[in-house]
């Protein structure tokens, strides 16, 4: 994993709200938790982006501020936590091949990258 810590992305970052850079798309991992019902929400939205001079990715926007390409890739409800992570490190969510295949091309990113328009 490029910019972070693999045990620590795999030990709390995969459902804390974690960004995560793979061959041109932004992966948004995050998770909720109905306390009521003991379920966790887990799910995965992905856009394009790009890496700039700054060695930052930038989220890219269209003309109307909106992110391009923007999509729900995965959700995932189960009261297991364990489970909902299995689920998340198999599924073929990153160009047809899962976490594991594409581990060392993965950049955890920082929050507040900034934005380019194109």
């Amino acid at each position: 994993m490029i910019n972070g810590n693999l045990d620590q992305f795999l030990d709390t970052g995969w459902f804390s709200e974690a960004t995560i850079y793979y061959d041109g798309y932004v992966y948004w991992c995050e998770a909720t938790t109905n306390f009521e019902s003991g379920i966790n929400h887990f799910f995965v939205d992905r856009w394009r982006a790009k890496k700039g001079e700054d060695n930052l990715y930038h989220s890219l926007i269209d003309e109307h501020g909106e992110l391009t390409d923007y999509d729900r890739i995965l959700e995932i409800e189960n009261s297991d936590l364990d489970m909902i992570k299995k689920q998340f490190l198999e599924a073929r969510i990153f160009d047809g091949k899962s976490f594991w295949a594409i581990e060392k091309q993965i950049s955890w990113l920082e929050e507040g990258t900034p934005i380019i328009n194109e």
